[in-house]
């Protein structure tokens, strides 16, 4: 019951961000895999990584057995690689080796864009930000005109609170556009 009232009041774009945080990490892991399935594949022409895979990485997780009968497959089936791309780009580098790790990490290109919940999110917070500015330079202006102190004191208390709420969201969006993955600062 729980667990159903939670899916209908958390809304879809925050459950966005949870997971980002885990395709995060596991983008940093793959790229680094990919590196050193391109170094072992450049020793040697012959050279299977989907034969070799449990011997260049760590799957010790049930989650793992996905990817090891997929691997199997490949080298039974896919004479161990897919033809993603077809045979014209066969020898282009692989995306992790020429791709910064903004470029990989990059939320608003690989999916706010093309998500209505996280797009729609981001327009909202864009335009209450927009909002919030405006009101900390109006709360920031008028409290020069009462001439009485606790008035002003007031007003001056809106624009901080006004401009720490704009500030709060404009820190919160990045979870739309890019956060930067750094595995040690991870809870």
């Amino acid at each position: 019951f729980l667990t159903l009232f939670l899916v209908k009041v958390v809304p879809r774009w925050y459950e966005h961000w949870t997971s980002n945080l885990v395709y995060d990490g596991d983008m940093i892991v793959l790229q680094g895999q990919e590196k050193v399935f391109l170094s072992k594949s450049m020793e040697s022409s012959d050279y299977d990584v989907n034969k070799e895979y449990t011997k260049l990485t760590f799957t010790p997780t049930q989650a793992d057995r996905f990817v090891l009968a997929f691997r199997n497959w490949l080298r039974r089936h896919g004479k161990s690689q897919p033809e993603w791309f077809g045979s014209t780009t066969a020898n282009q580098p692989l995306p992790s080796t020429v791709l910064t790790k903004r470029q990989m990490l990059d939320r608003f290109d690989q999916h706010t864009q093309v998500c209505s919940s996280c797009k729609g999110a981001y327009n909202v917070f864009q335009t209450l930000k927009k909002f919030l500015v405006g009101a900390t330079v109006f709360w920031a202006a008028t409290a020069g005109v009462p001439s009485d102190v606790q008035i002003r004191l007031i007003l001056a208390g809106l624009s901080l609170i006004s401009a720490a709420s704009a500030y709060a969201l404009h820190e919160q969006e990045k979870n739309f556009v890019f956060r930067d993955y750094v595995h040690s600062e991870i809870e």
